[in-house]
């Protein structure tokens, strides 16, 4: 399918379905701004991954560094996987998200805005779903999240980055950029929910162990398998797919999530 829609135009319709997947393509003319941050330095280099927490965290009144390194990761992850996996849902193509062609912008002290230097489809061996799937989790998974966590848990001051906790936080990310195309594609849940199962049945173990899909009617809810620690932040709060919650604490959501897509 990628082959009849180019790279800008899913981009177009995907920020038209979901505004707040902010994404925009490089300006040659340099009309861009300055406050970019390249995507390689942030995945590829520990310290520069910690100086930029530390300057964002302390905004927040963040003072461990697994509870920071968690949450810009977690954020940074949503960013990148939201307009990898939403091109890929709206188009049927792998855009192209290695961290050499993305820069990130931070707001409000979080990870906001993505920029790509060029627009550009991933090569798949053909545009049948299954090797679209699998060249969309050796470039997002493996090439990009895999390092980013690999990058976090060496980035540490004070105390130790748990694997776990990173990839729940991955894992969450993307089950997330599934759902933001839900309501928007009304007509086209069931095959989101569907594809949204492949993805993480196929994927590398400590992805798949992320956390769980729970159906929810038409409809689906994600459960986390691993605490992301934003209940630590001073103005925090336990996610409501916070694997902390109890089991009654769940059910007690999936009921009134049933209602909600119900009525």
């Amino acid at each position: 399918m990628s082959g009849s829609v180019t790279p800008r135009a899913a981009l177009e319709r995907l920020t038209a379905l979901v505004p707040y997947v902010r994404v925009s393509v490089r300006d040659p003319d340099g009309h861009d701004g300055d406050d970019w941050i390249p995507g390689s330095k942030l995945v590829r280099d520990p310290e520069f991954l910690y100086s930029m927490m530390r300057s964002t965290m302390d905004a927040r009144e963040i003072e461990r560094d697994d509870i920071g390194l968690s949450l810009i990761v977690q954020g940074y992850a949503f960013r990148i996987a939201s307009v990898a996996i939403g091109a890929w849902l709206v188009s049927g193509g792998v855009l192209d998200v290695a961290p050499e062609n993305v820069s990130i912008q931070f707001g409000r002290n979080r990870p906001n805005a993505v920029l790509l230097d060029r627009a550009e489809w991933i090569a798949a061996p053909s545009d049948e779903p299954a090797d679209t799937l699998a060249a969309l989790h050796l470039h997002l998974v493996d090439g990009h999240m895999a390092a980013i966590i690999d990058t976090s848990r060496q980035a540490t001051r004070s105390t130790r980055v748990g694997a776990r906790m990173m990839w729940s936080n991955v894992a969450t990310s993307c089950a997330s950029s599934f759902g933001a195309l839900m309501d928007p594609l009304p007509d086209e849940r069931a095959t989101i929910r569907r594809r949204a199962d492949e993805f993480f049945a196929c994927g590398r173990p400590e992805l798949s162990a992320g956390g769980d899909i729970v159906p929810i009617g038409p409809k689906w809810a994600w459960q986390r398998n691993a605490c992301c620690l934003y209940y630590l932040d001073p103005n925090g709060s336990k996610c409501g797919d916070c694997s902390l919650h109890t089991a009654d604490e769940r059910n007690d959501r999936y009921a009134a999530l049933l209602v909600q897509v119900s009525s």
